[in-house]
């Protein structure tokens, strides 16, 4: 009594399920509780919603002092990138109504947008968590914040305004990397588009 084995070829991933699943593989912190909510109004209206898969999160010590966290998904036209520039925050720190720089950039369009100025953001809340489960003697957090603006980040170049009214995330912070500016949106920017992420 012969046996019949039936094998089904799998046709191969198309381009846009390969992206679909590279964009899947990033996420934000390894337990799975990154996360980024804000709420943007202006040239830019959105309720974000940022879970930790597909969400980029980095933070690092800044060259001038303080700190810059960064925060990136996939808006559709490309990367939607916020930043929170922190000039008073030191390593391990809980604070509360501490001022923060924000910078919005829309990779896709190349549009920057800066509060540039300490007196338009403030974090109601600021906390630091060593990061579990990475040698000692690195010197990560789980950094969770929450905040408001009540003044918007203006275009750096070009009109046009974005507000954001409030703002929860839980990213990382490493305090022995130094943010390099050109690495802020994954390539070269100048300073003049720099000012207010710091």
């Amino acid at each position: 009594m012969g046996l019949t084995c039936k094998v089904h070829a799998q046709p191969p991933a198309s381009d846009d399920e390969s992206a679909t699943e590279a964009a899947q593989a990033v996420v934000c912190l390894p337990d799975g509780g990154g996360f980024l909510k804000a709420r943007l109004s202006g040239a830019v209206q959105a309720e974000l919603v940022w879970g930790n898969d597909g969400t980029e999160c980095t933070g690092a010590v800044r060259p001038d002092g303080g700190i810059r966290v960064r925060f990136s998904h996939d808006d559709g036209e490309g990367r939607l990138v916020l930043l929170f520039g922190v000039a008073g925050l030191r390593e391990g720190q809980t604070a509360k109504a501490l001022p923060v720089n924000v910078t919005v950039i829309r990779e896709g369009l190349g549009e920057f947008y800066s509060t540039q100025g300490d007196n338009k953001c403030t974090l109601d809340e600021v906390r630091q968590e060593p990061l579990v489960g990475i040698p000692h003697r690195s010197r990560s957090y789980r950094i969770i914040a929450r905040g408001f603006c009540t003044h918007p980040a203006r275009a750096v170049r070009g009109d046009g305004v974005i507000l954001l009214s409030r703002f929860d995330y839980a990213g990382r912070i490493d305090f022995d990397s130094e943010d390099r500016d050109e690495d802020l949106d994954q390539g070269p920017m100048t300073a003049q588009r720099l000012a207010g992420a710091r």
